[in-house]
């Protein structure tokens, strides 16, 4: 099996930061492990340092897309695994779980989804967007999203919707057991319900912007390619 990667984008997470990185030292397939401290005002950072994990400091946050990004430019291997900084009850078989795919070659991209607690919502996870912050991936994939879509939250469709396009199979469980600290909690109320407000604005701006706008053209270079042809 080759090597991975690990890619934790981080702001403000001390509270969880070492439960994210504990167990990705206990998969074997990883040795290379980064932590983006992107902007933080807590120990984030040094909290990080002392799990082990190299360190990229960013002094003012760029957001999710930018921090991912320096920890490709660092990263050593093709394989990539991204986590969350701010979920909870991670294990080392989780993350087993979802890199093995990727790392076996039948999987160019594995999402591992938050479970839910009713089983009927867990049904529902297989027929929406699929978006995680625990995903498993090739560096080409990474490379073949533009970089107009590399921005805060818009990544998780980007690649969703360049892997498809390039004709990488991609696939995704559900993982019992894994939480995370919603916004409202880490940040307060008013702030968190910012974040959380400004994370859906960038998710409907880029589904707009691939699925409205750039289908649609591709979509009509094809048929004019076809025209031509013909």
């Amino acid at each position: 099996m080759p090597k991975v990667s690990a890619v934790i984008p981080a702001h403000d997470e001390a509270a969880t930061i070492a439960g994210v990185i504990q167990p990705l030292h206990a998969v074997d397939l990883i040795d290379d492990i980064i932590v983006v401290d992107d902007g933080s005002s807590d120990d984030t950072a040094a909290r990080a340092r002392g799990m082990g994990a190299k360190v990229i400091s960013i002094p003012v946050s760029g957001g999710k897309a930018a921090a991912m990004a320096l920890g490709v430019a660092a990263a050593r291997h093709d394989i990539l695994y991204y986590s969350d900084a701010d979920v909870t009850g991670l294990t080392s078989e989780m993350i087993a779980s979802i890199l093995r795919p990727v790392a076996g070659r039948d999987f160019a991209m594995f999402v591992g989804i938050r479970g839910r607690k009713t089983y009927w919502a867990n049904r529902l996870l297989h027929f929406t967007p699929i978006i995680g912050g625990q995903r498993a991936l090739r560096r080409e994939l990474w490379d073949q999203v533009p970089a107009t879509y590399k921005k805060n939250f818009q990544i998780e469709i980007a690649l969703n919707f360049f892997a498809k396009m390039n004709g990488h199979r991609m696939g995704c469980t559900v993982v019992e057991g894994l939480g995370q600290v919603i916004k409202e909690r880490k940040r307060g109320l008013l702030r968190g319900l910012g974040q959380r407000l400004a994370m859906i604005g960038d998710i409907l701006l880029v589904s707009w912007r691939i699925y409205a706008v750039l289908q649609t053209q591709l979509l009509f270079e094809q048929g004019r390619d076809d025209q031509r042809a013909a």
